[in-house]
């Protein structure tokens, strides 16, 4: 059977695509969104039952997501042997089915485009001419033809096409990112290891750190956007590390700065000194360190990976002040089953959702460390089977990652690397989902991987991923989500998108934040060759208004930004900000301080994008659980910032 005509124009440059071997290429002519157009009837379904013996299948019909159905159930019968393959492997009960029914053009009224199973597996089909009810099952695409269409998971494509039925689909064909030439802002004489875009000097613009074995750097932003070096001025001069990060310990206003396991607080004139809030040994064979608000009181607390030496969790004092008191033993961070002795990157976040830190650790297989109640961690059942050697026996040069909403925007996942690429592990009805194998170009590879971060990167809504490589001679690697669950690599299919060098020179930093305040978040790369380069993001100058615009760039026309500075002598690091309307819920999710990645830090501010104008309103659940609430209508700006200060937040959420 030939491919209906309806779909062989668009299926014919896929096929092109194929022939080359670049599997999970997008068609561009041919989405998601271009089927719910060419097509009278939208469904999504379910598998009932299998009957292997008549060859059937029996659907539910779930939702119409377009157009008119009548039937609540449809009987799908394969009609030749050339399906009994796709018969045999895909069909299974709760599977989600969408279809795509009756074309709109050439009288192909009984066509049925279907996908079920996910990994690319389309199928065609059509009905019978006296009942709608009765489907017949004539040809497997078999990640050929439309591969390039969708490719990932069935359960997340049944959510696109809801969202087409309620005017909101946004599935973008053509990648639309642009960055500057690179800005480089010092040369240093070894590779650069932790970096930070951070506000240090409390002047509401942000700063540059940047770790490196030679000597760290701190540049302070002026008034014209240029960055200067500030490290004697601060008092760092002579600090070395592997490692930062900035958080404000004592409640003072001021930032202080972790570097490895040394605390740095800053006095009123903006001076750092050196003390001994944490012990002589939070300091030996650091591999990466990080404040986090493990115990949520509001107060950051410090974790820290040792080499050969496992994490150590320092729980700050709080308002009694003193030296931070070591956790390790209690949390149960001292025993093998979490990896004790051992070297590797961690990621902090909340991993259930219930308020409780949770520990990714990149050591064996891979360790998810929840706690009990009790406080005491331990691995999350079953375990995970991820390879972190790097050169098929190295450890602890890669796992760098974060907690970040990547496959759901209102809820962190686990973004971490792995030797050659980038995995996402979603929390699906608490049970760890490996949402990577759904990701279409997260197969493509970044060769000797080591930190990712998770932003948006190119102001459209959807949290990007941004992978480096820890070689000089390998370039780092960008996945623009594209939504439910589909990542793509811009930089094959448009040129010039990191129109400089240093995207094609490794990084063992990355950080990410809005430099220059036009809403859209630029990138820090710590350089593997000692550049440290700023790449200020241009993505917004390309939104002209256009005399014809594309069904996708009509959407990024009216996307607006809504910018939300967080602050407070209390609870920002490890603060949620999050973004709703009254119909949707939360449509945005970010945690302050989770791009930790190889020790890096980000800013207290983020920028939410939404892609509707209209009333929305941003939530802030500070650390201790002090809640917050502003409104941010966007009816008629494109850009609106919400001063989210904790004198204003008054609601208590539990933990």
């Amino acid at each position: 059977m030939r491919l209906p005509p309806t779909l062989a124009a668009g299926a014919a440059v896929a096929v092109g695509l194929l022939a080359n071997g670049a599997y999970g290429l997008v068609n561009p002519s041919l989405q998601p969104g271009d089927l719910y157009d060419r097509h009278r009837v939208v469904l999504n379904l379910k598998v009932t039952a299998i009957d292997d013996g008549k060859q059937q299948v029996e659907l539910a019909v779930v939702r119409v997501c377009k157009g008119e159905f009548a039937p609540k159930k449809v009987g799908l019968t394969l009609n030749n042997d050339q399906v009994q393959g796709a018969f045999q492997v895909l069909p299974r009960q709760g599977l989600t089915v969408v279809a795509f029914v009756g074309s709109t053009v050439r009288g192909n009224d009984r066509e049925i485009v279907f996908y079920a199973g996910g990994e690319g597996r389309w199928q065609v089909g059509d009905w019978a001419a006296d009942d709608p009810s009765r489907w017949r099952w004539t040809k497997d695409l078999n990640n050929q033809e439309m591969y390039g269409t969708f490719n990932g998971s069935e359960d997340r494509l049944a959510e696109m096409m809801a969202d087409a039925s309620a005017g909101r689909y946004f599935f973008p064909a053509q990648p639309f990112d642009q960055f500057k030439d690179d800005l480089v802002i010092d040369r240093f004489e070894k590779p650069i290891r932790g970096t930070a875009l951070y506000d240090i000097d409390g002047d509401g613009k942000l700063d540059i750190y940047a770790c490196c074995e030679t000597g760290n750097r701190a540049y302070l932003q002026d008034a014209k956007g240029k960055f200067a070096d500030a490290t004697a001025a601060l008092g760092l001069a002579g600090v070395k590390s592997v490692s930062c990060n900035f958080a404000d310990v004592s409640g003072s206003g001021r930032a202080d700065l972790l570097a490895d396991g040394v605390i740095y607080q800053q006095s009123a004139d903006h001076k750092f000194a050196r003390t001994d809030l944490l012990p002589a040994e939070a300091d030996q064979k650091v591999r990466c360190s990080a404040f986090v608000d493990w115990s949520g009181d509001g107060y950051p607390d410090v974790v820290v990976s040792r080499l050969q030496g496992g994490l150590h969790v320092y729980l700050n004092p709080g308002a009694k002040g003193g030296a931070f008191i070591d956790a390790t033993h209690d949390m149960g961070l001292d025993t093998k089953e979490c990896g004790a002795d051992q070297t590797g990157f961690f990621l902090f976040g909340d991993w259930s959702g219930d308020g409780r830190a949770a520990l990714f650790y990149s050591v064996g297989g891979g360790l998810l460390l929840v706690q009990d109640q009790k406080g005491r961690l331990a691995p999350l059942e079953p375990r995970m089977q991820f390879d972190f050697q790097t050169d098929g026996k190295d450890t602890g040069l890669t796992g760098a990652g974060c907690f970040a909403p990547v496959w759901r925007q209102d809820r962190p996942d686990v973004v971490f690397s792995r030797d050659a690429g980038v995995n996402i592990l979603a929390n699906v009805d608490g049970k760890p989902f490996d949402a990577a194998q759904y990701g279409n170009e997260l197969v493509v590879a970044c060769m000797s991987c080591l930190p990712v971060l998770a932003e948006d990167l190119n102001a459209d809504g959807y949290v990007d991923l941004y992978a480096g490589s820890r070689s000089a001679v390998l370039p780092n690697v960008y996945y623009m989500n594209r939504g439910y669950g589909s990542f793509v690599v811009p930089t094959r299919y448009k040129q010039g998108v990191f129109p400089g060098k240093a995207h094609q020179v490794g990084a063992w930093g990355l950080a990410a934040g809005d430099s220059n305040g036009d809403g859209a978040n630029d990138l820090l790369l710590g350089g593997v060759d000692g550049v440290l380069t700023l790449l200020v993001n241009d993505t917004l100058s390309l939104r002209q208004a256009r005399e014809n615009p594309t069904r996708q760039e009509k959407k990024l026309e009216q996307t607006s930004i809504v910018t939300v500075r967080v602050s407070g002598r209390l609870g920002v690091l490890g603060a949620k900000v999050t973004l709703a309307d009254a119909k949707q819920g939360v449509l945005a999710r970010r945690d302050i301080g989770a791009n930790i990645a190889t020790g890096c830090r980000g800013p207290d501010t983020v920028n939410l994008a939404v892609r509707e104008p209209g009333p929305y309103v941003v939530a802030v659940r500070y650390s201790d659980g002090l809640v917050g609430t502003w409104p941010a209508d966007v009816t008629k700006e494109r850009h609106v910032t919400v001063e989210a200060k904790r004198e204003g937040a008054s609601a208590k959420a539990g933990r």
